[in-house]
């Protein structure tokens, strides 16, 4: 190679650098207005409100009368919709089986389908933590679209490792044995099993069965003293729910099994399907009967992930699933009656469902319809109290200045009636607008595919199911317009690698030059052929409009 070459290849490194550091110093602003903002922590709704986000972050809130001239900033009218904080279900499960059902491709399309239902962070309650860590990290840098990820490791007994969802979890190493599903018996090292737990990942344990009530505060701890969250279910057997919640425990699985508070062979009714007499069923449903264990809740501020939805839909199966489902709304009720935080979490897979939205809004409607909680504070359980759970409540699960712009746009008051947070106009997650599907007003699809060929639709520079342009520059609206490329290319389980065919239309020829600055960041390797030309009168005034084409057999 000559000098004259390797001078050139530095000082096109060095100007694509400059470049890709000039963009990120410079980060994006966009001013919602006019949104009626839902603010979980009063529990009222704040009309006429702008919010300015800068890059990831909620820069500014302020009434919108106040609102003057802002430079740099694309404004997004919101008048007559609603702000919530982006929805968290703090009780998923995914990986549980990666090579089966759980698989990747299944599992990405079960993530953005929660993101597109406005669910912007999960907590992942078990499962290998191989594949959820990957997924993690591409959830967390936007590579997919999906929620926020944060899952714990199990622990258990080691009778509890025959349970084939262990198995699968841990295939190609020994149940109980791994650092995500780690068996305690005899003096186990605390200290090595926290680290093992951190190195996985994770962003807590999840203490789940056949566990010695004299080890829970020592896995509390230890838990703890290396910044991992503590969870568990409500019954862990032998350990009864008040000696738990007394071990150190943050927040505790399943309302319904709180019961076992009363009942010495719980474990053989909920895994063998043994039945109750009718004096322990009354004695059961008898709110006194839990004074101490919701009074040690309230003093160790202990939360409820009180899954509703898992046994509702599961309680035509048998009589012992009808139980669980009248135990898991009473218990639920006793807890919100006695001031106990509730958070909103569902243990079901929506997709499974067949259901238009995933089951956090179903969770929702069941705190509200049977357990007796307003709207908001059914909206606050999937919000800030899940953001409690995880432990992440300073950076999102509110609108506030400073915490992430995870956010959540309705069409209708969630007031007064909790339903309406299924009316979602707009996601936006870390402060971008996210693509949540085909717009049926529009009379075109974002794309079609026929015999592995895609083809897209052409995208401008606006922000994602918004008629607001990402800015006035070429330069912003061409990083706008690939963006919205990759979203539609993602939605297909495709990536800018796959596209073989672009189109490039341009306002003025002109911007030529400076288009193919922005252009070019978002292809490695082979360059798609391409056609270019100008074109006066695009949709919304837009500088620039970009039609591709993709193939899943691209060389």
């Amino acid at each position: 190679m000559n000098i004259k070459r390797i001078f050139t290849l530095v000082v096109l490194f060095i100007t694509y650098t400059s470049y890709a550091f000039a963009a990120e110093d410079k980060p994006e602003r966009v001013l919602l207005i006019n949104a009626n903002v839902v603010d979980v922590k009063s529990l009222k709704i704040d009309e006429k409100q702008s919010i300015l986000i800068e890059g990831d972050r909620i820069k500014r809130i302020f009434s919108t009368k106040k609102l003057s001239k802002m430079r740099d900033a694309s404004v997004v009218d919101l008048n007559g919709k609603f702000v919530i904080p982006g929805l968290i279900d703090a009780h998923v499960h995914h990986a549980t089986d990666p090579d089966s059902w759980d698989k990747l491709s299944i599992t990405t399309e079960r993530l953005r389908y929660l993101l597109r239902g406005g669910v912007t962070s999960v907590r992942d309650m078990g499962g290998d933590a191989r594949a959820l860590a990957y997924l993690k990290r591409q959830a967390e840098v936007d590579s997919i679209a999906s929620p926020d990820i944060y899952f714990s490791v199990i622990i258990g007994g080691e009778t509890f490792f025959s349970d084939p969802r262990t198995i699968a979890s841990a295939k190609g190493r020994q149940p109980g044995h791994t650092a995500w599903m780690r068996a305690v018996g005899e003096n186990p090292d605390f200290d090595s099993i926290m680290l093992q737990a951190k190195g996985a990942g994770a962003t807590g344990i999840k203490i789940y069965a056949d566990v010695e009530a004299e080890t829970v505060p020592l896995l509390a701890s230890a838990a703890k003293k290396h910044g991992l969250k503590v969870w568990s279910h409500a019954y862990i057997g032998p350990s009864k729910p008040l000696q738990t919640v007394n071990a150190g425990v943050e927040t505790i699985s399943h309302a319904s099994d709180i019961s076992a508070q009363l009942v010495d062979d719980f474990r053989e009714w909920r895994r063998k399907n043994a039945s109750f007499d009718d004096s322990t069923w009354e004695e059961i449903l008898q709110k006194e009967s839990y004074s101490d264990l919701f009074y040690a809740m309230k003093e160790n501020g202990t939360i409820l992930d009180a899954t509703l939805t898992v046994f509702e839909k599961r309680n035509d199966l048998n009589e012992k699933y009808r139980l669980l489902d009248q135990l898991s709304t009473k218990m639920t009720q006793f807890a919100y009656q006695n001031g106990i935080t509730i958070a909103a979490g569902t243990d079901a897979f929506s997709d499974l469902q067949k259901d238009n939205t995933p089951m956090v809004h179903h969770e929702l409607k069941l705190l509200v319809g049977e357990v007796g909680m307003t709207p908001l504070e059914a909206i606050q359980a999937a919000t800030l109290n899940a953001a409690k759970v995880i432990g992440i409540e300073d950076s999102v699960g509110s609108v506030e200045v400073g915490k992430k712009a995870n956010l959540v746009v309705l069409s209708k008051n969630p007031e007064g009636n909790v339903e309406n947070s299924k009316s979602i106009a707009h996601v936006i997650k870390n402060g971008r607008f996210v693509f949540i599907g085909d717009d049926p007003q529009l009379p075109f699809s974002s794309s079609r595919e026929m015999n592995g060929t895609v083809w897209l639709s052409g995208q401008i520079g606006n922000h994602p199911s918004t008629l607001t342009l990402a800015g006035e520059s070429l330069e912003a609206q061409m990083h706008q317009t690939m963006k919205n490329i990759g979203q539609v290319l993602e939605s297909k389980n495709l990536g800018f690698e796959d596209v073989v065919k672009c189109t490039l239309m341009l306002a003025d020829i002109d911007d030529w030059p400076e288009a193919n600055k922005a252009y070019v960041q978002y292809f490695n390797g082979k360059m798609p052929a391409r056609s270019a030309f100008a074109a006066s009168g695009l949709a919304l005034d837009a500088k620039v409009e970009v039609e591709c084409i993709a193939s899943r057999s691209a060389d």
